[in-house]
């Protein structure tokens, strides 16, 4: 589980009782190491908590992986704005794609670093502000795949959850280097971060090993969660969290429920 804490209490009741304690998984956070240990149940859960600095600008973190010779930003203040390097400080950048890509980078260093890709034969890619409406079974899936949950790919494949074997992980995770190493080879694929994913993982030849499953998590907010980037809607749903994407809600709904929800939330 990579980035802010968000979510609330209730949405990681909801992940310790539908994805963790059922898969008698072991819980690794990566997060910004500006966060108390006193906020969050989720470091009850942690078997392994890691930290990574924050950046005012992430370009200073992409230049670190890019090289010198690089001319990354060059090539992205032409793109008339991106979502893909959203969390640099480029006019026309929104969101927080370089962010959720660096923090990539961070974990794939700390996976080898520590040897966690021999300890297990199954991982799971995870954000914090996931509510899970049923159990999300790994045993169903099977791990010789690569499989994402259905929706939200705009144009590529979504960026929120995938679970990989110890052999995809290290190459699922390499997104944001070559494109700030070799930007000319990437002009065009800068509009967003799921076009991007996409595009890596033919090259890194995944794509064939991409499965999907249904959907039975939404991204949800809590009081006072703060975003740069999706916010959250007025209303709570009967969960009690707060909805941002209603189609993910809906999915959700009809995977464990077997039912829609008729009319959108505003």
């Amino acid at each position: 589980m990579i980035g802010t804490l968000r979510g609330g209490e209730l949405a990681w009741e909801s992940f310790y009782n539908n994805m963790l304690f059922p898969n008698s998984a072991d819980l690794a956070l990566l997060v910004p190491n500006t966060i108390s240990q006193n906020s969050s149940s989720l470091f009850d859960q942690a078997t392994y908590i890691w930290t990574h600095d924050e950046y005012d600008d992430w370009g200073d973190a992409i230049d670190e992986i890019a090289g010198i010779s690089s001319k990354w930003r060059d090539v992205a203040k032409k793109q008339n704005g991106s979502i893909l390097l959203g969390g640099v400080k480029i006019e026309g950048t929104e969101g927080s794609g370089a962010v959720i890509f660096m923090l990539r980078v961070f974990l794939s260093k700390i996976l080898v670093r520590d040897s966690i890709i021999e300890k297990y034969d199954r991982f799971v890619l995870a954000r914090s502000d996931h509510f899970y409406g049923c159990v999300h079974d790994l045993d169903l899936l099977d791990n010789q795949y690569l499989w994402v949950p259905e929706g939200e790919d705009y144009g590529g494949i979504t960026d929120r959850h995938a679970v990989m074997n110890r052999s995809h992980i290290l190459k699922a995770l390499d997104i944001l280097p070559p494109l700030v190493q070799h930007p000319e080879k990437y002009i065009g694929i800068y509009k967003n971060p799921e076009r991007l994913i996409k595009r890596r993982w033919e090259e890194e030849n995944l794509w064939p090993l991409v499965r999907r499953f249904d959907r039975m998590m939404f991204t949800c907010a809590d009081t006072g969660d703060t975003t740069r980037w999706m916010h959250k809607s007025s209303n709570k749903v009967p969960e009690g969290v707060y909805l941002k994407y209603f189609n993910e809600y809906n999915a959700t709904k009809f995977t464990c429920e077997g039912k829609y929800v008729l009319s959108e939330i505003e």
